[in-house]
């Protein structure tokens, strides 16, 4: 059996998609001209017009049918001059040699750090220099700390029996008050573990006991909100930055969940009308 009949029978055999090498050798018009084992066949040239004589290619299988669609490595565009010649000359790209056209006004150089055009297969002359940028992280190298700052959407205080008065929250035996964040803590920490959360506290005054906590408010609720994990906030906590439970940052990154004051004398806070970092979280981790 011939070469070409073993080149056909073997395309025949081919299932839906597959990829092959070959070695180019000349166009023959739209169609490439390439050494496949030991058969030279014709097939179309998609993807990268011409390759360069001697290149090693990709061919593409579809169907049975093959087409060359560009080199079978990456193509670097800077090279070295290894000789001169007219009107080729030999450069060196990644320890590969290569005789190439090059353009006019330019010298051939042994030695000269020079760019190429592979679209073309010609070398467009001498560089200057080449940019070395830093790369950056990569994402598969490990958790990476992260610290971020989360403004609460609103706040309020609810009193039994009345409803919902103002935005300063209140921690008093009649009153409970809570600061809602909508998805902004979710959306601030993402897929990120949390080791660490604060919250800012303007007080205004405090009298007697107060509890924080957390609740599963994404806004103001139309009723008493819902209270729960409350913790003892003691006096000489209750203003300014203050360390909260890991557990709360835990929950409130889920979202639509926010932190809440309740239980006590007559502690009040000024509401984000008033200060726009009232109940704002600060939370860090990893991520």
């Amino acid at each position: 059996m011939s070469n070409a009949k073993t080149v056909a029978r073997k395309l025949a055999e081919k299932g839906s998609v597959n990829t092959g090498t070959a070695v180019f050798v000349r166009m023959d018009g739209r169609f490439a001209v390439v050494n496949m084992g030991l058969s030279t066949v014709t097939v179309p040239c998609i993807g990268f017009y011409p390759p360069v004589v001697g290149m090693a290619v990709r061919v593409d299988w579809v169907n049975g049918s093959p087409a060359v669609t560009g080199p079978v490595t990456p193509l670097n565009p800077l090279g070295t001059m290894s000789g001169t010649g007219a009107p080729k000359a030999s450069v060196t790209v990644d320890g590969v040699e290569y005789m190439l056209f090059y353009r006019a006004g330019y010298t051939p150089t042994v030695g000269d750090a020079v760019e190429i055009n592979w679209a073309t297969g010609v070398i467009q002359g001498k560089v200057t220099g080449t940019e070395t940028p830093t790369p950056p992280d990569e994402s598969g190298g490990g958790s990476k700390p992260f610290s971020v700052t989360v403004r609460a959407s609103d706040s309020g205080r609810y009193q039994a029996g009345s409803g919902w008065w103002g935005k300063r929250p209140w921690a008093s035996a009649s009153n409970d008050g809570i600061w809602v964040y909508g998805n902004r803590v979710k959306d601030a920490v993402g897929v990120g573990t949390v080791t660490k959360i604060e919250i800012y506290l303007p007080l205004v005054q405090q009298v007697g006991v107060a509890s924080v906590g957390i609740h599963p408010h994404a806004s103001i609720p139309g009723g008493a909100p819902t209270i729960t994990s409350k913790t003892d906030l003691p006096q000489g906590r209750r203003s300014g930055w203050q360390v909260l439970p890991v557990s709360f940052g835990t929950y409130v990154v889920a979202g639509g969940r926010g932190v809440a004051v309740a239980d006590g004398g007559y502690n009040i806070w000024r509401g984000v009308d008033e200060d726009s970092l009232s109940g704002a979280l600060r939370i860090g981790g990893t991520r």
